[in-house]
């Protein structure tokens, strides 16, 4: 059967380390310490990002790592095949969760060897107290979930309770592999930010990608034009509001200007170039 199991210390896309939007804001305007130090002049630098895949490069890191812990402590057959977000409509309550998925050959078998070590003293005084402590329903929670280590150990049985297996391995695996467990959200943020190019930004809309061309081509041409006429400015028809021109017309005035802007440097270049008559201004 199949078994999705959550991975435990990710801490959400919403606020937190990973916060996805203030990472890129924060990457974005690294940009204009390199080599584009008027990067922040484009018209289009709100259209940037760390590309439409980036949550799920995050979540196959952590749901992969997971996986070998699992198989390092568990030592029960079973195959990771993949990995899925579940991201909530509202973050009033909860933030993302990342599920790895596994092709389980012995269901029977996993749940034994679940409560084979979940029953020894090592851990189960702690695994008891983690299930009474996040479980137990209290003003403002209301517990769907039983919390009495004994139930578990039966209820885990049932394929339909898989909720139960998921939240047991979890907090089994806190206490087998603290280190691993407890430090797994902080050691793939370093990883991501050492080792990959996860949190490189990069133009996401057909537009800023044309003005991102625009720009390694024509470089402070185009960002000091791009000041002095910005595309979004005052609406004249309705005060207290901004308009955005369209990019295509915005470009097409810009590759204009360029005409006129390259004659004019053929002519200074020319006039530079005129041999100097000792005397004639003498």
């Amino acid at each position: 059967m199949r078994l999705d199991l959550q991975v435990p210390s990710f801490t959400g896309f919403y606020q937190g380390i990973w916060d996805q939007s203030e990472n890129e804001w924060i990457e974005i305007h690294e940009m204009k310490y390199g080599e584009h130090e008027d990067f922040e002049s484009l018209n289009l630098i709100d259209d940037w990002g760390f590309g439409p895949d980036y949550r799920d490069k995050v979540a196959k890191l952590f749901a992969e790592d997971y996986a070998k812990i699992i198989e390092n402590c568990l030592g029960v057959p079973m195959e990771y095949i993949g990995y899925f977000i579940d991201s909530p409509k509202e973050y009033n309550f909860r933030t993302d969760r990342i599920y790895a998925t596994f092709e389980v050959p012995d269901y029977d078998a996993l749940v034994k060897r679940l409560n084979q070590l979940g029953s020894l003293p090592e851990y189960r005084t702690e695994l008891a107290a983690l299930i009474k402590k996040y479980h137990t329903s209290c003003d403002g929670f209301w517990s769907f979930m039983s919390n009495d280590i004994e139930e578990w150990f039966g209820l885990m049985y049932d394929p339909s309770n898989d909720h139960y297996t998921s939240y047991f391995t979890g907090y089994l695996l806190s206490l087998m592999a603290p280190e691993e467990i407890e430090g797994l959200n902080e050691s793939e943020y370093e990883y991501v930010l050492e080792s990959t190019d996860y949190h490189c930004v990069e133009p996401e809309t057909d537009d800023a990608k044309d003005e991102w061309e625009v720009y390694l081509k024509y470089g402070s041409v185009y960002t000091d034009w791009a000041v002095e006429h910005p595309m979004r400015h005052p609406d004249p028809y309705r005060p207290g509001y901004n308009t955005i021109d369209d990019w295509e017309d915005y470009k097409e005035q810009f590759l204009d200007y360029v005409k006129e802007y390259e004659k004019e440097q053929k002519r200074k270049a020319v006039l530079a170039a005129q041999p100097e008559i000792p005397g004639l201004f003498d």
